[in-house]
This record gives C-alpha cells, structure tokens and sequence, in this order.
C-alpha cells in the first residue's frame, strides 16, 4: 500500500509543474520584480533563488534575467499577460551564473530575443548538465533547455522598446563574473545591477573579482539611479549598494592589514571573520571561501607592486 502511494505522488508531480506561487511585485510604475529566496539551490525552492524581473513598454515586455526555469518562466509569463496581453519582446542576460537564464528556453519559444554577455556564449554550452539540473533533478527541470543568445554584449548596447531606453553595459572586466551587465533606463532613472548588488545575503567571489566589484559599485553608485534592482535581494532604493560594498570593503581592509602581519593564508579565515555581517543569509556557507579568493587576489596585487 505505502509503495503504490509514493508511486502515485510521484505520478502527481511528474504531470503537475513545480508552482513557483509567482506574485509580481511593482518596483514603480512600469518595472515589476519577482523576488527570489535568499538560499541555495534546493528541490524546495525550485532554483528560485535570484531575481527576475520585467519592464512593460508600449511594444512589449523586456525582461530582465528569466529564472531558473522553464516552468518558472513560463509561470512569470503567465502573471505578466494578466498585466497586459503583450508579447515578451526581449530577455536580457546580467551573466553567465545558471540561477539567473534558465527559463530562456521558454521565452524563445514565445518568440523572444535573447541578449546576454559573451561568457554566455563561452561558458553555456547545449547539452551541458547545469548545476540547477544536477541538483532539481530530471523532474523539476522539465522542458528546461539551454539556447543561444541571439545578440552578444561585449561592452555596451542601446536600444529603445516602445516607449523606453535600455542601455546595457559591462562595467568591469571582471567583477562577480567575467561579464556581467548592468541594464539602465535612463528615463526611469532605474539600474538593474544583476550579480553585482546583493541585499540580505552574502555575495560569492568564487569566479570573480573583490577589487572589480568595487569597482563596479563606485560606477553604479555614479549613475545616481533611484532604483537599483540587484541579483539577491528585495531591497530596491539609491541605498541598494551600501551593505555589499560595506562587506568587501572592511575584508579588503583587514586582508591587506593581515597581509602585512605576515599572516598566511591557513591563518587568515581566523582573523577575518567579520562577525558584524554573520546576519546576513549564507554567511556560513560563503564568508570563509570569500575570504580565501579574496585573500589570492590582494597577495597577487601586492607581489605585482
């Protein structure tokens, strides 16, 4: 009896798409956000762990990053039509990190252009297990698929959709990634910051840079945006930069400071623990691998100098 219950449950999930239980939350007038959970990847959370977003425009829907999912994209796409029945025009890719364009496949399907980074187009490749796969499972994964982009940012793009400028732009070389993009609207005086602005949660340094990131959110911060949407996080205001760049900020200071101590890198995850960010999400499972990179990184700048 128990054995044909776990085969009917698991019949029930196969026919029925995770529910995301999607609920768009308006930004201002014309930008909406679904906020994602601020925690790993688990078969609880269905991958949605980042945020996506969409702007509506007289022409159509852009949206920008499109989840970890085909079902999530198409549920997001579901809550935009009871907005406006308009066609999703455009998606923008802010970088390569597979939590953030895996309902591509859906919006290509809807007839879609996808923009995105060139580390896209280098480090995505079809056919290829994603970590999203690897731990969602054949289930949860469902329809997803990975496509190409059809245009590659390599510094900078404008374009105008309906009513509303998108200026998409690299900052950095190298700042969370290899390429990430930010999306400005000038007119709305909005950024969308992808990867590079966290809230309520720790940033991982693992493919990039302590130093670029920085650097990336001096340059934000210049385009005096009223609204910076950033890849984690609800928190949407002028202020969206300060506690990401408050957290590098004091761990490139007391690295360089332990550094010139002579204090090596076994020592180093003894000396900054900076307990004052231990509230923020995943402060155990990335502060200590954050300071190792970190620590790599300015022992490389100083031995260069």
């Amino acid at each position: 009896m128990i054995d044909k219950l776990w085969l009917f449950c698991g019949v029930v999930i196969s026919l029925n798409a995770f529910d995301y239980h999607l609920k768009p939350e308006k930004v201002t007038d014309t930008i909406y956000c679904f906020f994602g959970a601020l925690e790993n990847i688990s078969t609880l959370n269905g991958g949605n762990i980042s945020n996506s977003c969409f702007v509506q425009t007289k022409e159509g829907f852009v949206v920008i990053d499109s989840g970890p999912t085909y079902a999530y994209a198409s549920q997001a796409y579901a809550q935009m039509q009871k907005i406006a029945k308009l066609p999703v025009k455009y998606v923008i890719v802010t970088h390569d990190h597979d939590d953030h364009w895996q309902g591509n496949s859906f919006y290509k399907s809807k007839g879609a252009l996808l923009i995105g980074p060139r580390t896209y187009e280098q480090n995505v490749i079809a056919g290829m297990q994603t970590r999203m796969q690897r731990i969602l499972g054949k289930t949860l994964y469902g329809k997803t698929k990975i496509v190409k982009l059809d245009t590659i940012v390599d510094d900078n793009l404008s374009m105008t959709v309906g009513n509303e400028i998108f200026d998409i732009k690299q900052l950095e070389p190298v700042a969370h990634t290899k390429g990430d993009l930010i999306v400005y609207l000038p007119r709305k005086k909005a950024l969308f910051a992808g990867d590079l602005v966290f809230n309520g949660r720790l940033t991982s340094l693992r493919d990039g840079s302590i130093l670029g990131s920085l650097e990336a959110l001096k340059k934000i911060d210049a385009y005096h945006a009223k609204v910076i949407v950033g890849g984690h996080g609800r928190k949407t205001d002028a202020n969206a930069t300060v506690a990401l760049k408050a957290y590098l900020s004091q761990m490139k200071k007391e690295i360089l400071e332990a550094q010139d101590n002579d204090i090596g890198m076994e020592e180093i995850n003894k000396k900054v623990t900076m307990p004052n960010f231990a509230k923020f999400k995943l402060y155990n499972v990335l502060h200590k691998r954050n300071v190792l990179d970190a620590y790599r990184e300015l022992e490389m700048i100083e031995e260069d100098e």
